[in-house]
C-alpha cells in the first residue's frame, strides 16, 4: 500500500505538466493565429494598395491617349486627377490613405535620342512632364496608397497612331455630275493663302457657266485615274466614323447633335441620315465660323445631302457627303470637299481650298496608348 500511495504524487506531477504543455501551445496557437491573422490584413492591404497604383497607370495612359502633351503648357495641363480617380473605388475597401494622396500619378520625358529606341537609353528626364524630344514615347510613374500601406510603379508607354491620308492640294472630289455657276464677282472656287493651286475632281459630266467659276490656280483636273480612294481613303473614313462612334460623336440626324458637341473635341461629326443643313450648324469658338483655321473639323453625311442656300455659313474642316451637295448663296467651305453623289455649286463662293486646314487634319491621330514591353517595375515608395 505504501508504494501505490508514493506513485499518486507522481501521477500529478504528469498530469499538471501535461496541462501546462497543452496551455503553452494553445498560447503559441493564439499568438500565432494573431499574427497570421496582422500579416494577412497587411498583405491585403498592401495587394490593394498596389492595385491602385495599377489603376493609377492606366489611368496615365488614358491621360496621354486623351491628349498627348507635345509642349510645356499641355504638359502642365495633364493629370490623372485623385478626387474623380478615388470615386471610382469603394470606401469601405479602400479607405482613404493615413498619409499623402490616394493616388499620384506623374509624368515624365523619356532620355533616349531621337534616333534610337527608347530601350537603348530607358531613363527619365525629370524636368519635362511632356514630350519634349518628340519622339513618342513617355514615362508614368504612379503611386497608390489605402489605409497604411502604399506601393508605387513605372513604366515607359509609346503612342500608337493613325495617319490620316487626305491627298494635299484637292478643293473638290466629286463621284457624280459636277455643276459650277458663278453668279456673283468671285469664283465659285478658289484658295486661302498661303495656296497657289488646287484641283477639282469630278468622275460624272462636268457643266460649268458664269464668270469665272474657278479662281486662277484652281482647274478642273483631266486625270480621271485618281479615285475617291487616293484622295480621301476608305481606312480614313472607316477610321473616322470608329473614333466617332467611340466619342458619342455618331447622330440619326442632324437635330440629335447637341449644339456644344460641334465645338468640343474630337471635331468629327457623323450623321447617318436626313441630310444637313448648313446654316442651321451653331458656330464655334466663340467666332463667327464652324471651326477654325487652327482648330478644323471633319462633318461626315452618311445618307443624305448637305445643303446651304441663302444665309452665310464658314466651315473650316472637311465636308464629306455620301450623297450629293448643294452650296448656293454665301456659303463658304474652307479645307476640302468630298461627295460620292452629285456637286452643285453656286453663288459668290462654295469652296475654297486651305492647305492649313489639310495640314492641320492630317497631324497623326493617336489610336492607343500603350506600354513598351520590358519597362514596367515596382518601385520603393520612397523613391
Amino acid at each position: 500500500m505504501s508504494r501505490i500511495r508514493s506513485q499518486d504524487g507522481a501521477t500529478l506531477i504528469l498530469i499538471v505538466g501535461v496541462v501546462a504543455t497543452l496551455a503553452i501551445l494553445a498560447a503559441a496557437m493564439v499568438a500565432l493565429s494573431a499574427n497570421v491573422q496582422r500579416n494577412t490584413s497587411a498583405t491585403r492591404t498592401q495587394s490593394k494598395a498596389f492595385n491602385v497604383a495599377e489603376a493609377g497607370l492606366d489611368a496615365g495612359q488614358a491621360a496621354l491617349w486623351a491628349a498627348w502633351p507635345a509642349d510645356a503648357a499641355a504638359g502642365a495641363a495633364l493629370q490623372v486627377d485623385p478626387t474623380t480617380f478615388a470615386a471610382q473605388f469603394s470606401s469601405s475597401e479602400f479607405p482613404a490613405p493615413a498619409s499623402g494622396q490616394f493616388v499620384d500619378v506623374e509624368f515624365f520625358d523619356d532620355d533616349a535620342a531621337d534616333d534610337q529606341p527608347p530601350s537603348a537609353n530607358p531613363g527619365m528626364n525629370t524636368a519635362y512632364n511632356y514630350d519634349k524630344n518628340n519622339n513618342g514615347h513617355m514615362w508614368i510613374v504612379s503611386r497608390g496608397a489605402t489605409g497604411s500601406r502604399a506601393a508605387k510603379v513605372q513604366a515607359l508607354v509609346k503612342k500608337i497612331t493613325f495617319d490620316m491620308l487626305i491627298r494635299e492640294g484637292v478643293a473638290l472630289f466629286t463621284e457624280g455630275e459636277l455643276e459650277i455657276n458663278g453668279t456673283g464677282n468671285k469664283p465659285v472656287v478658289g484658295l486661302d493663302p498661303p495656296a497657289m493651286a488646287a484641283s477639282v475632281y469630278a468622275r460624272g459630266p462636268q457643266t460649268i457657266n458664269g464668270n469665272g467659276a474657278l479662281e486662277p490656280g484652281t482647274s478642273l483636273n483631266p486625270d480621271t485615274t485618281t479615285t475617291l480612294n487616293d484622295v480621301f481613303p476608305a481606312d480614313t473614313l472607316a477610321y473616322l466614323i470608329e473614333a466617332a462612334t467611340a466619342a458619342g460623336k455618331y447622330y440619326q440626324t442632324q437635330a440629335d447633335v447637341p449644339a456644344g458637341e460641334w465645338s468640343s473635341d474630337p471635331r468629327i461629326i457623323v450623321i447617318d441620315h436626313g441630310g444637313v443643313d448648313a446654316k442651321k450648324i451653331p458656330n464655334t469658338d466663340g467666332g463667327s465660323s464652324v471651326w477654325t483655321e487652327d482648330h478644323p473639323g471633319i462633318l461626315i453625311v452618311l445618307n443624305g445631302d448637305m445643303s446651304s442656300i441663302g444665309q452665310k455659313k464658314t466651315i473650316y474642316g472637311v465636308v464629306y457627303i455620301v450623297n450629293g451637295l448643294v452650296l448656293r448663296g454665301n456659303a463658304e467651305i474652307h479645307g476640302m470637299c468630298v461627295a460620292q453623289g452629285s456637286a452643285e455649286l453656286s453663288g459668290t463662293r462654295a469652296v475654297n481650298y486651305n492647305a492649313n486646314v489639310i495640314a492641320n487634319l492630317n497631324r497623326p491621330q493617336i489610336l492607343s496608348v500603350k506600354l513598351v514591353p520590358n519597362t514596367w517595375r515596382e518601385l520603393s515608395v520612397n523613391d
